[in-house]
């Protein structure tokens, strides 16, 4: 399977009065052509960074991509410059952000906002634009969308919303589509219909999904392969089966086993004590040594990437293959 992304050791840093956060060390993976890949981990593990990274969306003056290499479609998307980045940008890669309520400008109807797609785009007229507008709102099945096109963000549901922020993001059809946390605070038969709904849009289409989530649940049902990260690097990565079976980093273990369960009745669930640590100040060595059950002192030095199989790796000290 040929890749349509690939993100070669890519260090995403922000420069900050109290110093150098590495939202981003060192994180390599491909998004092959047709697949849906999940990235997963705590909040700040460093997944949405990485999304805004290969778009170029970092806050301007304080996050720079350090060094690394984007490579999309056989081009560096690190080497353009701001009119060709905004060309793939909403055109050929598509992003649903995590909040639709804030990501959606108040000030704007929501058809509005998903002409601005087309007219940026393509060289259209403003009738072609809404016309095309209303066509994509069919698609994404929102209701009655020659009225919704003239309401305003705050005059739609949580679910509707997201469909709108949909919308923007397959408009041009993408080769590839960012899902940054498409579900969140949404009510679970919604969620469902908003997962199922991304999925149907990309067997039509043929496009490559990345979707970021710390619902392992999500990606179960959704996803062929699944990045875990931790504390801006890549703890493990590897097939659904391979992950969910036979998991080898302890992060990744701990994850698995914070899932409820239907056949085993627990009274509490297990957690994983302590936080992420802070991207200011990382421990040296394995970054997970200082929440790990079975750390010891040759976690202190940086650990091996352990390539368990052709499409299954971890980087850990105590892998036993």
């Amino acid at each position: 399977m040929n890749e349509i992304l690939e993100i070669r050791d890519l260090k995403t840093y922000f420069h900050t009065d109290d110093g150098i956060a590495k939202a981003v060390d060192g994180v390599s993976f491909k998004l092959h052509k047709g697949e849906t890949l999940g990235i997963v981990g705590e909040s700040g593990c460093g997944k949405s960074v990485t999304a805004l990274s290969i778009l170029k969306l970092l806050p301007e003056g304080i996050g720079k991509i350090e060094s690394g290499k984007i490579i999309f479609d056989g081009k560096d998307l690190t080497a353009m410059n701001g009119d060709e980045i905004r060309r793939i940008r909403g055109n050929r890669i598509g992003m649903i952000f995590q909040e639709p309520m804030t990501s959606l400008n108040p000030a704007y109807t929501c058809g509005s906002q998903i002409m601005e797609v087309f007219r940026t785009h393509m060289n259209i007229s403003a009738k072609e634009a809404r016309e095309k507008t209303i066509e994509i709102m069919k698609r994404v099945r929102i209701p009655s969308p020659e009225q919704r096109f003239d309401e305003y963000p705050h005059q739609l549901s949580g679910g509707l919303r997201q469909r709108v922020m949909i919308a923007i993001a397959l408009a041009c059809k993408p080769d590839v589509l960012i899902a940054d946390e498409p579900t969140t605070a949404l009510d679970v038969t919604v969620q469902s219909r908003i997962l199922g709904l991304i999925k149907e849009l990309q067997e039509e289409s043929g496009m490559s999904v990345m979707l970021i989530t710390h619902d392992l649940g999500v990606v179960a049902e959704t996803c062929g392969r699944v990045v875990v990260m931790y504390a801006s690097k890549i703890a493990e990565e590897g097939l659904i089966d391979e992950i969910f079976r036979n998991p080898k980093h302890p992060y990744t273990k701990r994850l698995l086993e914070s899932i409820p369960s239907m056949k085993e009745q627990r009274d509490k669930l297990p957690t994983i004590e302590g936080t992420v640590p802070s991207s200011l100040n990382y421990p040296a060595g394995c970054r997970f040594r200082t929440r790990c059950l079975i750390a010891d002192g040759e976690c202190e030095a940086e650990p091996p990437d352990i390539k368990i199989t052709e499409t299954h790796f971890a980087s850990c000290f105590k892998i036993k293959l």
